[in-house]
């Protein structure tokens, strides 16, 4: 299992090549099956907070509600899909950031170009 540190470093590499416009915001804390204001994905969840650089709109991962003005609440991000992203098998980081309005369905590419010829 990873360690706070590592699930926030994986994200902001993720970011940073499927969805530059939004940052982490806040610390990462593992989330427990056992608060009922916690939004799990099973063992292993991870909630933070993201921040669009440019509307300042925020998704809270991992929790269901809460004060923050101008945010959308969703489940918190399991360790797996990170782990696979860090194994560079993509499709898990892709279907979550679908999942939460970090990308439009279909349209996700790397930001960075390929150098492959």
């Amino acid at each position: 299992m990873l360690l706070p540190e590592q699930v926030q470093r994986l994200l902001e590499r993720a970011l940073a090549e499927f969805a530059p416009e939004w940052q982490v915001a806040s610390g990462c804390t593992e989330l427990s099956l056992n608060n009922a204001d916690h939004w799990v994905s099973g063992l292993g969840t991870f909630g933070l907070v993201l921040r669009n650089r440019q509307s300042k709109a925020a998704k809270i991962l991992g929790w269901r509600n809460g004060d923050f003005m101008n945010a959308t609440y969703h489940r918190g991000i399991s360790y797996r899909v990170l782990e696979a992203y860090a194994d560079r098998i993509t499709d898990p980081i892709r279907r979550y950031f679908e999942e939460v309005g970090l990308v439009l369905p279909g349209v996700m590419r790397p930001q960075k170009a390929s150098a492959a010829k």
